[in-house]
């Protein structure tokens, strides 16, 4: 029974074997596309690439280039006469071509603009042209073959009347008096100096205005500034000891003239010192002054010149 089953288990082995070594099937259909994997890694950088050849390169100056200046492929321009070289080559630069195109041809003649005094005669100018009469500001044109036509005036109406200038404003120079006359009006001491001014007419004393200055650089600095300038009438007050002392400045106008006064309260001074400086803006009728102006505004306003 034990050889049967060896037998048995033989035959089938055999009859395995003989199957598989058959002739193969018909292939099957083509399965579904799989999902896409993931990116694989960036791979190395390649090796440098080789050098390019230099491009061409231009170049300018006054004269005609050297062999020696380019490479082959440049080109040079002469700025001079307008002559481009180029492209340079192995045996040199070559001859230049001009830059410049030829001459275009003559413009049409263009009009012109004629001046005289009076009107133009018919005979003057071509078609086209103006003519201006400089004595009557008058422009005639452009002409045509009827003749010049009537003129175009530049000049605009008449203005209105302006304020009266500054032209007769007349002026002194800073003047220094060396004396004093001393006088007495009910028991109080004064002192004066008359300076003469023609240009005070009798039609300024009427109509117009002096206006009078002072640099009183007698008194120490502490009392007025050194070449401070005030306008007469000046008042200053300062102690004298244990008194008050008041001087009074003043300027009186007559014909011809101006008188400047000091008057001292205490009857303080014995005389006058000579540092003292006085300035007149002689003002006639017809010129107005925009109220009270400090010297340096009158200075601009009337344009007068810092004196001497």
């Amino acid at each position: 029974m034990k050889k049967f089953n060896y037998l048995f288990m033989l035959l089938a082995l055999v009859m395995l074997i003989a199957a598989s070594c058959g002739k193969n099937g018909a292939v099957g259909p083509a399965g579904s596309q799989g999902a896409t994997g993931a990116q694989g890694a960036v791979g190395p950088a390649g090796p440098p690439g080789a050098n390019g050849q230099n491009g061409s390169v231009i170049y300018s100056g006054t004269t005609i280039p050297a062999a020696t200046i380019g490479a082959v492929g440049d080109f040079y321009l002469n700025i001079s006469t307008g002559l481009l070289y180029g492209p340079k080559i192995a045996t040199g630069w070559g001859t230049g071509f001009s830059l410049q195109g030829p001459a275009g041809a003559a413009g049409a003649p263009g009009n012109k603009i004629l001046s005289g005094t009076g009107a133009p005669a018919s005979s003057l100018g071509s078609n086209g042209d103006y003519y201006l009469d400089a004595v009557n500001y008058l422009l005639y044109g452009p002409k045509t073959d009827g003749g010049w036509g009537a003129p175009v005036s530049f000049k605009g109406a008449t203005g209105a009347q302006g304020p009266p200038g500054t032209a007769n404003v007349m002026y002194t120079d800073w003047f220094t008096p060396t004396t004093y006359v001393k006088d007495t009006i009910f028991g109080s001491y004064g002192f004066y100096h008359d300076i003469s001014i023609p240009a005070i007419t009798q039609n300024v004393l009427d109509k117009g205005t002096v206006i009078a200055f002072a640099k009183l650089n007698g008194y120490v600095s502490s009392i007025w500034p050194t070449n401070q300038v005030g306008q007469l009438p000046i008042v200053i007050t300062y102690m004298d000891g244990a008194n008050a002392n008041i001087d009074t400045w003043s300027d009186i106008v007559s014909l011809g003239k101006v008188r400047v006064k000091l008057v001292s309260s205490l009857n303080a001074y014995g005389g006058i010192s000579n540092a003292h400086q006085f300035r007149f803006v002689i003002i006639p009728g017809g010129v107005s002054i925009p109220g009270t102006l400090s010297y340096t505004t009158l200075q601009r306003y009337l344009r007068i010149p810092e004196g001497h």
